[in-house]
């Protein structure tokens, strides 16, 4: 996949069901920025520790030094979140920020505004003071957004990205899902480790 996701905005929801693939598909978007663009910073954003990598589609390169400029922050309350964007982002200067489970940030949709208009003040920032673009990608659970405005989100946050069950037939067990046209297939090996793989189109 020499392309992951597709950005079309600055900033850019990625959503879909509980246990779909989220963490996975920012992940291997990091990981696609890193080999695509040497010298790219990434910054992932999540409520915990991540209990183990999350599986890739395609086999890591031995030398993992491309590595050193991924990042991880392990942010557990909504206040540690804006206090991070407001002072460390910007020191960061960062090429793609991620933040998963997004959903645990937030409450209610002025909740969500005020930290996404946080977030926007940092990256204007770095842009006007370093020249800077960086682009963002929130993963949240489609059913914590269900109740707002959507014409009102899609304001705030312009970019959209869903992963829905995906209806290729595969025979293979475990789940299937898609996103962008993309289809690919989740499940667990003989250890019980969480596989990914790409299926055909």
């Amino acid at each position: 996949m020499s392309s992951f996701l597709q950005l079309d905005e600055t900033l850019t929801i990625l959503v879909g069901p509980k246990s779909c693939g989220k963490t996975s598909i920012l992940f291997n978007h990091a990981v696609q920025e890193l080999l695509s663009n040497p010298g790219s910073k990434v910054c992932f954003i999540c409520p915990k520790r991540l209990e183990s990598v999350p599986p890739t589609f395609t086999t890591l390169p031995d030398d993992s030094a491309f590595l050193k400029n991924l990042s991880f922050h392990y942010l557990s309350t909504r206040i540690e979140l804006r206090q991070f964007l407001v002072e460390q982002l910007p020191k960061e200067q960062p090429n793609l920020v991620l933040i998963d489970n997004l959903q645990h940030y937030f409450t209610d949709l002025p909740d969500l505004y005020q930290t996404v208009k946080i977030l926007e003040h940092s990256l204007n920032y770095m842009r006007q003071k370093h020249g800077s673009r960086c682009h963002v990608i929130l993963a949240s659970l489609g059913s914590s957004l269900a109740p707002f405005n959507q014409n009102t989100l899609s304001r705030l946050i312009p970019g959209r990205i869903v992963i829905s069950p995906s209806k290729v037939s595969t025979g293979m067990p475990g789940r299937c899902f898609s996103v962008q046209g993309f289809h690919f297939n989740l499940f667990e090996d003989p250890q019980g480790e969480q596989m990914i793989r790409e299926l055909a189109h």
